[in-house]
């Protein structure tokens, strides 16, 4: 609608201008006149038009790779219903959603220009732009962890110190980070075993305790047959480590080169969490097809769990949904420093631009 105004505009000009001087010449002269105006300028007038609609399209027409931090599941719904609801085409993206998993980390991924916007915890973006420090977040899709350790009663494990000279199963990534932290923080020596997507250690007993989302491998816990009260468990927001997680990040290379873009790309996803947010029972649906269609193993009430949990995760903060708050900015790049480890440089204002 702002280039059919500007159109007009340009049009109509010219012609109430010539209307003012046709006073002052013949009729006959006035009439050829004012046809080889019109003419001129509806050309002139076309042409800019034609110049703005490709100057535009230019401009939004750019396909944007998104990867996500690990396997297609409904931890990544939002992305997915934006997707499949044209949020993103709404905003003249062109939206390529890759594979994640253990074989294309997301990070190494993102810095080797493989994908445009990736989805990291908040303490992993930290730790790693300590390099280059040109790490952008684009939106803070989690306002609460959902990071817990779970250890089985049955093995004696019913408080934080009973831990202490047990066996602990940590995921190999950047995801144990905050569990090193809290076993470092309350003096525990325990055995680490190192973990990928399995929970059948802890279910054989080969470990007493292990890391686990919330939303992903407490569930599976359930679902394997642990009744909840045999667990112990230690939710990291409720020991003082509530450090939040899932943000979209690009590099600062590609924000510079496609600000409006990246702007876009974190309002349609947050549309479209909204949208799965409000329907669920659409959502599951659209995220079994995609697992089914990527050969990833799922069961329904496992997703709609973890549909269901990622709710919680990102309304926690309702009035800061999509941001990421200078407090947990602070809060992350402090904890990581008073523990001697990498951390970002940036100002909280350079790896949030968008920050009010």
């Amino acid at each position: 609608m702002r280039l059919v105004k500007k159109y007009v505009m340009r049009l109509l000009t010219p012609v109430v201008a010539y209307r003012t001087v046709v006073l002052f010449f013949i009729l006959t002269l006035a009439a050829v006149t004012i046809a080889s105006c019109k003419d001129e300028t509806a050309n002139k007038a076309e042409n800019l038009y034609k110049s703005d609609l490709e100057t535009a399209s230019s401009a939004a027409s750019i396909k944007i790779r998104y990867r996500p931090q690990w396997y297609h599941q409904a931890q990544y719904a939002g992305v997915y219903m934006a997707a499949k609801k044209g949020f993103y085409k709404n905003y003249g993206l062109d939206v390529e959603i890759q594979s994640g998993g253990a074989d294309v980390p997301a990070f190494e991924s993102l810095i080797s220009g493989v994908t445009d916007i990736t989805q990291l915890f908040l303490l992993t973006a930290l730790t790693r732009d300590a390099e280059k420090n040109n790490l952008v977040n684009l939106a803070q899709i989690s306002q609460k962890s959902s990071l817990m350790l779970v250890g089985k009663k049955a093995r004696g494990i019913n408080s934080i110190s009973d831990l202490n000279n047990k066996k602990i199963g940590l995921w190999r990534t950047d995801f144990r980070e905050l569990s090193l932290i809290f076993l470092k923080q309350n003096n525990l020596s325990m055995k680490i075993e190192n973990l990928d997507i399995s929970i059948n250690m802890f279910l054989n007993d080969i470990i007493d305790a292990m890391n686990v989302m919330r939303y992903n491998e407490y569930h599976q816990l359930i679902q394997a047959g642990i009744n909840p009260e045999e667990l112990f468990l230690i939710p990291f927001s409720d020991v003082g480590l509530n450090i939040i997680e899932d943000g979209l990040y690009t590099t600062r290379e590609f924000y510079n080169k496609y600000p409006t873009q990246c702007e876009n790309f974190a309002e349609a996803t947050m549309d479209g969490w909204l949208y799965a947010i409000n329907h669920q029972e659409e959502t599951i649906d659209l995220v079994l097809d995609i697992m089914k269609r990527h050969h990833i193993r799922a069961n329904r009430p496992h997703q709609a769990w973890m549909l269901k949990e990622i709710r919680e995760v990102v309304l926690a903060k309702p009035n800061k949904m999509g941001i990421l708050a200078e407090e947990d900015f602070e809060i992350t790049k402090s904890l990581l420093e008073a523990q001697g480890l990498p951390v970002s440089k940036q100002f909280y204002r350079d790896f949030y631009p968008d920050a009010k």
